[in-house]
């Protein structure tokens, strides 16, 4: 599977996970270099499997609250910083799984639990998609696997 494709599942996935688990919707933009992304809120799922790996998912404090108060159906001036990290973590749990599903639909993953980073993690040809959420900012989502991923069985 090229990176290419690895990019359109990601923004495909992310914006499914967004618009049916989150009632929030999204457009693409260009795609990001983890040099080029910079959010408050980082988190990390690591995967283990055929190939194991990890995604990546930062978005910054605006276009989180909006999601976790949809999310959660409360009120964004009410939501700790704790209930925002959890929301910003499940959101990255989800979006791994719809991926990994997506492009190594015939191989059993373990996935690591979700972690809030202090900055980007990168090993170098990261797969990357930036997503804008109307009004409230920017996601970025960065898939690296430690071998190439083989497309879906047919």
């Amino acid at each position: 599977m090229t990176k290419t494709e690895i990019e359109h599942a990601l923004a495909e996935c992310a914006a499914q996970v967004l618009e049916r688990m989150f009632f929030v919707c999204i457009h693409r933009e260009n795609e990001p270099t983890a040099s080029e992304v910079d959010s408050e809120w980082i988190c990390e799922v690591g995967f283990a499997g055929e190939p194991s790996g990890h995604l990546g998912l930062g978005i910054g404090h605006k276009a989180a609250s909006l999601i976790a108060a949809d999310f959660l159906g409360e009120d964004q001036a009410s939501l700790s910083g704790l209930q925002i990290g959890q929301v910003v973590c499940e959101l990255a749990n989800m979006v791994c799984g719809a991926v990994l599903s997506r492009i190594e639909s015939g191989t059993t993953f373990r996935l690591d639990s979700p972690r809030l980073l202090p900055a980007w993690r990168s090993s170098g040809a990261d797969a990357a998609v930036r997503l804008v959420i109307p009004e409230a900012g920017i996601l970025n989502v960065i898939f690296s696997a430690e071998r190439p991923v083989c497309p879906m069985s047919a």
